[in-house]
C-alpha cells in the first residue's frame, strides 16, 4: 500500500506539471506532416508549411560528449567526501554512480537517493548511514551553488516585471534560505554530535523510546559521514570539482540550445538558468523520471525570450534536453546492469 501510495503521488505530480508545460507551449504543432533531412538539419513542417520546429542534429553530439563529461565529473567529485571515511578506487565510484544516478532520475518522490548509500555499503566499507552523510553534504552544496546561479544570472536575463522573472526571483531566494539553513543544521550537527543525537532522542522519545534510540544511532552514524568535511583540503576539492561540473552542466544546455537555433536568444546566461532552473526544481519530491516537472521548470526561464524560435521549438528543446539526459543515464547504467556488474 505504501508504495502504491508513493507512485500514485508521483503520477498525479508529473500530471500536474504536464499539465502546466503543455497549457503553455503549443505542442500540437510537435507532429509533423512533413519532415525534411538536409546536411543533419531536421525540419518539421504543419499542414501549412510552416516550420514548427528544426533541429541540427550534428549540435547533439558534442552535447552527448557533455553529458557524458559531467557524469565523471559528478563520479570523481564524490571521491573527497569519502576519503577520510574509507577508500574507493575509481571504477567502484564510476560503477555505483553510474547506476545510482540513473535511479535518482528515474525513480519517483528522490527515492533513488537511497540507490547510492547502499550500493557502496555492498562493498563491505562503508556504512549506509555513513554514506548519507556525505549524499546530505552533495544535496546542500548543489542547492546554495543553484540557488546563487539562479539569483546572479536573472540580472542577465530580460523581462524584469513579468510574472515569471518574479516567481524565479521569488524561487531562487526560497531555495537560496531553505540550503542555507540547511548547511546551518549541518555545521552544528558536525560540531556537537552530543547536542545533535540528544536533541533527536528527546523529541522521537515522546512517541516511543525504541524509535528515538534508533533514529539515535542512525543520526549519530549519519554525522559521522560528515566527517569528511572537516578536512579543508578534501573540502576545497569537493567544492572545486562540484563548480566545475556545475559549469560544464550548462554548456550541454547552451550545445541543445544551438541544436535547436536558440542559442542566440537564450545565451550562455539563459543557458545557466535554465539549468539550475531544472536543478532546483528536480530537488522537490518528483515524478517518474522527472516527467513533466523537468519540461516545466526548464522552460520557464526560455519564456522570459518570448517565442524563442517560434512555434514549437522551446517545446521540442525541453523534451530533447531530457530524452538526452535519459539516454546517457540509461547507457551507463544500462551497462553495468546488463554485465551483471550490478546487481538489478
Amino acid at each position: 500500500m505504501k508504495l502504491f501510495l508513493k507512485w500514485a503521488v508521483s503520477l498525479l505530480i508529473a500530471a500536474f506539471f504536464v499539465w502546466l508545460s503543455f497549457r503553455q507551449w503549443p505542442v500540437g504543432d510537435l507532429l509533423c506532416d512533413e519532415v525534411t533531412l538536409t546536411g543533419g538539419a531536421l525540419t518539421c513542417r504543419a499542414g501549412t508549411g510552416q516550420v514548427s520546429w528544426a533541429v541540427n542534429l550534428l549540435w547533439l553530439l558534442p552535447a552527448f560528449g557533455v553529458l557524458s563529461l559531467v557524469h565523471f565529473l559528478r563520479v570523481l567529485r564524490w571521491g573527497p567526501l569519502l576519503k577520510p571515511l574509507a577508500s574507493f578506487d575509481f571504477s567502484t565510484l564510476n560503477r555505483v554512480g553510474a547506476v545510482s544516478f540513473f535511479a535518482v532520475f528515474t525513480l519517483p518522490l528522490r527515492l533513488g537517493e537511497f540507490a547510492r548509500p547502499f550500493l557502496i555499503s555492498q562493498t563491505g566499507k562503508l556504512r549506509k548511514s555513513a554514506a548519507f552523510g556525505t549524499i546530505a553534504v552533495e544535496r546542500v552544496m548543489d542547492g546554495l551553488m543553484m540557488a546563487l546561479v539562479l539569483a546572479l544570472v536573472l540580472f542577465l536575463l530580460p523581462g524584469s516585471n513579468t510574472a515569471t522573472y518574479l516567481s524565479l526571483r521569488a524561487g531562487a531566494l526560497v531555495a537560496l534560505a531553505v540550503f542555507s539553513g540547511a548547511l546551518g543544521m549541518l555545521i552544528i550537527a558536525y560540531f556537537n554530535k552530543t547536542f545533535a543525537v540528544k536533541v533527536v532522542g528527546v523529541v522521537f522519545g515522546l512517541l516511543s523510546a525504541r524509535l528515538a534510540e534508533k533514529l539515535s544511532g542512525i543520526m549519530a552514524a549519519f554525522i559521522d559521514g560528515m566527517k569528511a568535511m572537516p578536512s579543508w583540503r578534501n573540502f576545497a576539492q569537493f567544492v572545486l570539482l562540484t563548480a566545475l561540473y556545475w559549469g560544464v552542466n550548462g554548456f550541454y544546455y547552451y550545445c541543445v540550445a544551438a541544436a535547436f537555433g536558440m542559442a542566440e536568444h537564450v545565451g550562455l546566461a539563459g543557458s545557466f538558468a535554465m539549468m539550475s532552473a531544472v536543478a532546483v526544481g528536480m530537488m522537490i519530491p518528483n515524478s517518474p523520471a522527472n516527467v513533466g516537472s523537468f519540461w516545466y521548470f526548464l522552460l520557464l526561464p526560455v519564456s522570459l525570450f518570448g517565442a524563442a524560435g517560434g512555434g514549437a521549438n522551446p517545446m521540442a528543446f525541453a523534451l530533447t534536453v531530457w530524452a538526452l539526459m535519459m539516454l546517457q543515464y540509461s547507457l551507463f547504467a544500462g551497462y553495468f546492469l546488463v554485465t551483471g556488474k550490478v546487481s538489478l
